[in-house]
């Protein structure tokens, strides 16, 4: 998919596979993972997905990464969450308690720019990609 594509849909309010409400499978299976308060959690093309506050409430500190910034403004603004933006290494992070959403190009993005990492949710995000795409980065990401 060209970026230009998903910009575009986000544009148009074309987001059908948005959610309006946390995923109810994600409530039904995450304690499984016993994860530790205050572990990170990594969301690939996070959108505006209501999921990253049900991690955070969870008492995770959640990183997403989204090619879209109205996708990150809406979220913000529809959530009352109050993000600092800046730059960093390539990417427009917002930033707020326990939350940080890198706006950018996934495939850009560096390991190192996600710190460490417990957990990678994703409730849609790999099957957007074209079949011939080879996710060979996430392969080469240590998970503590």
């Amino acid at each position: 998919m060209q970026p230009e594509f998903w910009h575009e849909r986000w544009r148009t309010g074309q987001i059908g596979f948005h959610q309006s409400a946390a995923d109810r499978n994600l409530a039904r299976h995450w304690a499984g993972l016993e994860l530790a308060a205050g572990s990170r959690v990594f969301v690939p093309l996070c959108g505006k997905s209501l999921d990253m506050l049900w991690l955070r409430d969870q008492g995770h500190a959640v990183v997403g990464v989204e090619l879209s910034a109205v996708a990150l403004e809406a979220f913000c603004l529809e959530n009352g969450v109050p993000a600092r933006r800046r730059a960093r290494g390539g990417f427009e992070v917002y930033e707020a308690v326990n939350l940080e959403l890198l706006c950018g190009d996934f495939f850009a993005l560096a390991p190192a720019a996600l710190g460490d990492v417990a957990a990678v949710y994703d409730r849609a995000a790999l099957i957007s990609w074209p079949r011939n795409c080879e996710p060979r980065m996430l392969s080469t990401w240590p998970l503590s």
